[in-house]
Order: C-alpha cells, then structure tokens, then sequence
C-alpha cells in the first residue's frame, strides 16, 4: 500500500492564519516530509474503510492542521500499534497520531494537548449477568489488544484476571461474541461503531471501566521539539465549531445506557418523604387547634397561658428545625440524579431561578448564571422551534404532554431531553413561572435508531426489507405522480441459487447474497432505493425512469452477474433475471406494480436476455397461474372421503412391433378441477417443479399406481411394466432411490413392475448423480427408459453409461415423419445407435398407419399413441385389455 498524503483537502473555509516561528519555518524547510504513524484498527478515530481508504475523526483532524499550518503529512504504511510504537522509538517516523499520554511516555516523546476525548468500557454478551461493575472482571477471561496502554494498566489494577492478547479491537469483539472471552475493554464510540457496522446484537456495554482518562494526543519524537510546537499550534487554531462538526460527523460522542435503580430508589425515598410531610401537615394542624383551644382558656388563666406560650415556642422550633431537614434531604436526593435528570425553575420571562447541580454534570455548563436557560443552549433542531409556545401554553395554565428538546453541551455534542413543566403559582394564586425536569433520553434515541434500522433494513445485506420498500415505493411514486413523471419498478431474482443453498450450505448463501446486493448497489447509478425483497430476490424503484432506460439498466444488471463468484476455493456460477412494470401504465400503486413486476419476472424466464415488461395477457397468465398453485396445494392435500378426488391417473398402452401386442402401460395424471375444468399437465406440471410440490404430486402418483398394479395382480392380469414419470428435481435428491423403493414396497408392490421415464434433459443436469441413481434403482429391478430423447444434448460417453433399457423417441419427430426427411433421418440415426447398444426404441406419439408403417419397417421395437388408444382409466384398461 502506498503511503497516504495528508493535504490540503479540507475546505478553504476552515483555513486560519498561524504564525510560526523562524525556527520552526526553518525546521520545516530543512523538513518537507512530516512521516506520520497512525493505528489503522482504532475506529472510529482512525481505520481503513469498505475502500480500503484510512477515514476517521483522527485523520479529519490531522486534514485540518495539515491546512492550518501548511504541512503536508505523509502516513506510514505500517498500521499495526506495536509496529508503529517500534517506528517511533526508532526514529523512522516523526510522530503518532494518536496515544495516551502516561508518565514512562512522556519521558520519551513530547505529547500534544489531547484531540480525541474518550472513555473505556466493559463489553459482554447480552446474557452475562456476572459482569455489572468494572470489578467483576476479575477471575474472568478478558481480550485485551497488545500494545494499547489500558492493556497493561488493566493487567496491573487485576492480576488474577486471564488475559488473551490480540492484534485488534475487533478480534476481541469476535472472541466474546463466539464465548471465547467473559469480556473486552474497549473504547466507548469504537464499540458502538463495532456493534453497528458488524451487528454484534449479542452484544452489550455492561459497565464503565474509565470515564474520559483515556484521551489520546499526538506524540512527538524527543528529538523534534519544533515539531510538537507546530503540532500544538494547528490544535489551538481548530474552532469548537470544526471540532462539533468532526465528532457528530463520526458519532464519537456516545452515551452508555444508563442504571435506573438510582432513579427507583429516588422515587422510592422521595415517596417515604412525601408521607413523612403529610403526616407532619396533620400534626401540625391538629397543634394548631389546640392552641386555638389553648388561646380561649388563656383569657381565664395567664398562668396556664405562659406555661403553653413556652412550651408552644418550643414546638415550632422543633417542627422548623425538621422541616429544613426534610427539605435539605429531598435537595440532597435531587441534586444526585447527576447522570440523566436536570431539576430547574425559571419565571415568566425565562429568567432561571434554580437548575440542579446535574447541568454541569451532564452538560458541562456551570450551574450559577443561568438565566435564559432554554434560548443559551437550544440547538438549530426543528425540535426547539416552538419551545417558546409550549412554555407561554404552560403559564396559562394548560397541562402539557411531555416533549423534547435538543441542548448542546460545552464540548459541541447534542443532547436529547424529554421536557415535563408545570405551571408554579403564588400563595395569591397568581403564576409566577414554571418548575420542570428535563431526562437526557440521548441513549434511548439512539437505541431507538438502532431498532429502526433493524426493522427497516434487511439484517444480512443491508438493504432496505420489503416492508420499508413498500412504503418508499409509494413514496416515489406519489412524487412522480406530482411532478407527471414515469417510475420503473425492476423486480430482480437469482437464478440457480436454491442449488447453492443445498449443495454449499446456507453460510454459502448468505455469502452470494451479500455479493449479490454489492454487485446490485454498484450497478445502480442514481438515487435510487434497493431492496432485498425475500429470499434472493431484489426489488429497485428508478423514479423519473422511462421504459427504454429501465430495460438498458436490466440488461447492465444481467451483464454485471456474469464474472463468477469465489466461495472457499469453489468457483460460483449464478445469473439473475429481471422483470419490470411501469407507473402509470401497470399500476397505480406500489402493491400492484410489485405484482405486476413478479409477473414479468416469469416471463423473463423464456427471454434470451432474461428482460421481460409486464403486459396485461402475461398478468392474467400469472394470475391464473397463482389459481393453480393454491388449488393445486389443496387438491394434492384434500383428506375428505366425501369429496371427489380432482386428481387420477390414466394409462396409455404401449405396443409391441410387428406384431401390435400389448406391451404395458404409461402412467400419466390428470386434474379436473371442478370449477376450472380439466387442467392440462402441461399447465400445472410446471408449476409443481417451481413450487416444490412435484415432489408430493409424484408420490402420490407413484402411491396410486402402486394401489392399482397390486389390486390387477391379485387379479391375475399381465400389464407388463407400468412407466412413471420422474422429474428432473427428484434426481437433485442424492436419497432418491431409496425413497422410491420403500413407498413402493410399502404398498405391496413390486418394482419389477415399473419402468422409470426420465428426460434426457434431466439426466444431462446432473450426469454422474444421475447414473448413480438410476444403477441403484436398476439393481433394485426397476427399468429405466430415456424419455423425449433427440431433444436433448446428450454425450455418447455418457449415453452408453447409462443403465437404461429403452430410448423413446420424441413425439415431436414422428409428427412430421412421412413429409420430413429429416426426422426420418433422426428416427434411423436413434434406432441404429440404441440397437447397437443393446437398448429397445420406443417411438410416442403414433397417430396415422403411414408413420406405423414406417417405424415397423425400420425396426422400432415398440409404440404407442392416440393409433393405439387414448389414456383411459384403469376401469376402461381392465375392461378392453384384461377382461376379454
């Protein structure tokens, strides 16, 4: 990596005069490169980002004094803590841009005045309740990075602890968040930055281990006096408002959640204190009526009158004396609420009366002086605008829900306080002013930011989740309906990945996943919202987008999928698809433009370039199509003996040639649905694969035939063999024939008495699992024919492997036979070719006597064909076959 040049990149307003002095100019003459080491794995203070760029509030920090003094810095391309300290003892870079200053430092180097302020805490797991205080670390496992002052400060404060050293922070996130360690200490802000960009949700700040002592400065070579005071300089220069702009920018004032038992407790005394004081009011007006008694009497006896005058005066004192008590007590319990509550009261005007000692605590500001306390402090937040109306509807005596203010404290940093004021009044029942309390809810805001992301954005990818979608969507598309403008709705999926996630395993998925969205992300050009919408599909609205330049971008989106994927040394392959709809035209509303897009999304399938627009004869299509999978689900799952079953099986007849003797039977399922009509298997066979019910739709065919062949057994009936079809899913399945020959025995069948049908597409899916497969189901004395054979791109070497028994050619190549030379062609080719490897012919789709004629004097071994019969049900078969 070659060395960063820390320059003038920062804007020409944060430029200041400094003057140096002719020894320091001279030093710099003498000196044009200041080599400068910086830890790369101190976030987020300094560390390489996604880019593999150094970022963080140190660099903009060292940005700044690079302009203010008019020093270029060069960084030094070690980034590792111990190395860096080695360079600077060994004089090979002039300083280090971050250190803590410790009495055995500064005798070797010169330190700055810190430019980072900072506080260590305790991190563990979620459920570790072991860890509460700082204290609770010894005896316990803790993962402490080498090198980093408080590492060894910690081994000396708790000796009994056991240490394991890493390199980085993050290793030490990982080694607690895997329960390899009780605990880490880290720096607040680099483990609020850890948790975030990491989703370390098991994670928790359990305690403080030190509050603001870890603050870190530049360190100086011993050597390079002039170099510190030029360094010092550049940090005087930076303006409070540079530095607030620097620390929101990287988030690096973070509050740990705070402990409520202080308030409970609070709440707790101050309630006992509350019954203290009535029943002092109760004695004090039961007293007051027995000196209104004592008064009466004292007309008729001054004697008595002097004695209850001495021993009344003696009362009063005594009551005084616990009244200030008590009211010393409940100022005492509210002024230590230091860490979250502010206490104030301020007149009409605004002048502040009385605020807690808390402000100073919370906010840094001293508590005397405090008149004006909302208009001193009040950020630009539109939150504080109508402060001003919330107070004058307080005077006037309007009882207000609690809201919230934002305040800055004296470092620049913004606070959010919940504000609950009440009116105070005279003894005349005049309002002179409000007494309110102000929560510091900063923390709670922040977890509340947290929970939305993680109900807003999808946890592994980072995307937007369908739900936020959906309402950005009609976000973009009520503003394009306002300025007349057309929105693009992409609807994205990848292809073959179901087969990653089952051969690789879901970390593999989630591997592609994150790649997917990266590569999505890079090839959206614009401000344009990218969702993952479920599983590996992607969603992307493109507002002010026409037609033409959604297509362009799909196609660009296609193109950006074709360089592979790298996954533990196995090489990926995967495509994505895309269908698009349009605002106005498919829809008005975002719900609608997604279905219509999932739409073309189907359609795409059958496109060359997997780009397909919606169009309103593709959406009923697909809305029948969706008609069929619910209805489909249900008729495969129907359990009522009093409802017609919607799904049989037909049998066609196979002929043996020449002679036209009845050689067995295909098995092929039918669907009458009652309010659809029939449904061609050509319609709903699809639609199984895709939703993964072929699986119990070819069960439940395979359990029917079954039933069937055992009842024509018992019969006494010679049906051959029985062919079933397999489809091309079921091979996927490494379990297949074992699962096939137990529902079959099961049944009480046999498998002597089937004949597998498999397409040659299927078969050159997946060749080696496919023939392992088949020579299982072989050996089990099933019979396996290669099924629509010649459309497929079948390999000899493979052909010939293969343990199969027949070759059916495609129906496709007889319905033209007599006319196409061609196809006569193909048909002698595969009759030569299975005869020579010992396998039988069988030729579908036979209708006329021509293309029999011709098939018999060729030498096919067997058809069958509407010539022949039509499917018919097993009653039709026992009666026209068996029963003659």
């Amino acid at each position: 990596m070659s060395p960063t040049l820390i320059a003038h990149n920062i804007d020409e307003n944060a430029q200041s005069s400094i003057v140096l002095t002719k020894q320091e100019q001279q030093w710099l003459a003498e000196n044009p490169v200041v080599n400068i080491g910086v830890d790369g794995y101190f976030p987020p203070y300094s560390y390489f980002n996604e880019d593999d760029q150094l970022v963080g509030l140190a660099i903009d920090i060292l940005s700044l004094i690079s302009v203010k003094t008019g020093v270029e810095f060069v960084i030094d391309d070690e980034h590792k803590w111990q190395n860096i300290v080695e360079n600077l003892q060994q004089g090979n870079i002039d300083a280090i841009l971050t250190m803590v200053k410790t009495p055995e430092r500064e005798q070797a180097y010169f330190f700055t005045t810190p430019i980072i302020y900072k506080s260590l805490v305790v991190i563990t797991q979620v459920h570790n309740h072991h860890i509460t205080d700082r204290e609770d670390i010894a005896n316990k496992t803790v993962a402490l990075v080498k090198g980093y002052q408080y590492s060894d400060s910690v081994g000396e404060e708790f000796p009994n602890i056991i240490p394991v050293y890493v390199d980085t922070m993050r290793e030490a996130f990982e080694l607690v968040a895997a329960g390899q360690a009780d605990a880490t200490i880290s720096f607040l802000a680099a483990a609020n930055y850890f948790q975030l960009k990491y989703a370390y949700n098991d994670l928790k700040i359990a305690a403080f281990y030190e509050k603001h002592n870890a603050n870190e400065a530049i360190a100086v070579n011993k050597t390079k006096p002039l170099l510190a005071s030029i360094f010092q300089k550049g940090i005087d220069s930076l303006t409070s408002q540079q530095k607030k702009a620097l620390n929101e920018a990287w988030g690096a004032n973070i509050k740990a959640p705070k402990d409520y038992t202080e308030l409970i407790e609070f709440a707790l005394i101050s309630g006992l204190l509350m019954l203290l004081l009535s029943i002092w009011g109760l004695q004090a007006k039961r007293h007051n009526r027995d000196l209104v008694k004592a008064n009466q009497n004292a007309e008729a006896a001054n004697l008595a009158l002097k004695d209850l005058k001495d021993n009344l005066q003696q009362l009063v004192a005594d009551r005084t004396q616990q009244l200030t008590q008590s009211e010393n007590r409940y100022r005492g319990l509210v002024e230590s609420l230091e860490d979250e509550y502010i206490f104030y009261q301020h007149d009409t005007k605004g002048f502040v009366s009385y605020v807690s000692p808390s402000l100073t605590h919370i906010l840094g500001h001293p508590v005397s002086g405090k008149g004006g306390f909302y208009h001193q402090f009040l950020t630009d937040s539109p939150k504080n605008q109508d402060v001003a109306s919330y107070v004058e509807r307080i005077l006037q005596g309007e009882s207000l829900a609690p809201f919230e203010i934002e305040l800055n404290d004296t470092k620049g940093n913004v606070h959010t306080f919940e504000v609950l004021e009440r009116p105070m009044y005279d003894d005349n029942g005049k309002c002179i002013g409000c007494e309110g309390i102000a929560h510091d809810v900063t923390a709670r805001k922040l977890q509340q930011d947290k929970l939305f992301y993680l109900s807003h954005y999808d946890d592994l990818t980072g995307l937007v989740n369908r739900y936020y979608f959906k309402k950005l969507l009609d976000d973009d598309i009520q503003n394009c309906k306002n300025n007349g403008q057309s929105l693009a709705l992409l609807f994205l999926d990848l292809t073959r990945f179901k087969v990653i996630n089952d051969n690789f395993g879901h970390t593999a998925g989630d591997y592609i996943l994150n790649q997917a969205a990266s590569r999505i992300e890079q090839h959206v050009k614009g401000n344009f919202v990218v969702s993952r919408f479920a599983g590996d599909k992607f969603c992307i609205s493109l507002p002010n987008t026409l037609a033409a330049d959604a297509n362009l971008m799909a196609i660009e989106l296609i193109e950006a999928f074709q360089p592979h994927f790298e996954f533990l040394e196995q090489t990926i392959i995967i495509g994505c698809r895309v269908g698009i709809s349009l605002f106005p035209q498919d829809g008005l509303n975002a719900e609608t433009l997604i279905s219509h897009a999932d739409s073309a999304l189907y359609e795409a399938k059958k496109n060359p370039n997997c780009v397909a627009f919606c169009n309103k004869e593709m959406a009923l299509y697909n809305k029948k199509r969706h008609v069929i999978e619910q209805n489909l689900s249900k008729a495969l799952f129907v359990n009522d003996d009093l409802l017609t079953p919607q799904l049989f099986v037909v049998y066609q007849p196979l002929m043996r040639l020449p002679e036209c003797q009845l050689a067995g039977f295909e098995a092929l399922v039918r669907w009458k649905h009652p309010e659809l009509g029939v449904i061609s298997p050509a319609e709903f066979i699809p639609i199984a694969e895709d939703t993964g019910l072929i699986f119990t739709l070819s069960d439940w065919v395979v359990n029917n035939v079954c039933l069937q062949l055992v009842e024509w057994h018992k019969r006494g009936y010679d049906f051959k063999r029985v062919s079933v079809n397999i489809s091309a899913l079921e091979l996927m399945n490494v379990k297949f024939a074992e699962d096939l020959l137990s529902l079959v025995v099961k049944t009480g069948a046999k498998p002597s008495w089937f004949k597998l049908e498999i397409t040659e597409t299927a078969l050159m899916a997946i060749p080696e699992q496919a023939i392992e497969i088949l020579q299982k189901l072989t050996k089990a004395d099933f019979q396996v024919a290669i099924d629509d054979f010649g459309t497929g791109y079948s390999s000899l070497s493979y052909l010939k492997s293969l343990p199969a028994s027949t070759l059916k050619i495609d129906q496709s190549f007889i319905r033209n036979l007599i006319e196409s030379s061609e196809d006569q062609a193909v048909i002698n080719a595969v009759i030569s070719m299975a005869h020579s490897l010992g396998k039988q012919v069988t030729a579908e789709g036979v209708e006329q006597q021509e293309q029999l004629d011709y098939l018999v004097a060729h030498g096919c071994d067997v058809a069958q064909g509407y010539f022949f019969s039509r499917p018919i049900n097993a009653h039709e078969v026992s009666r026209t076959y068996f029963e003659v």
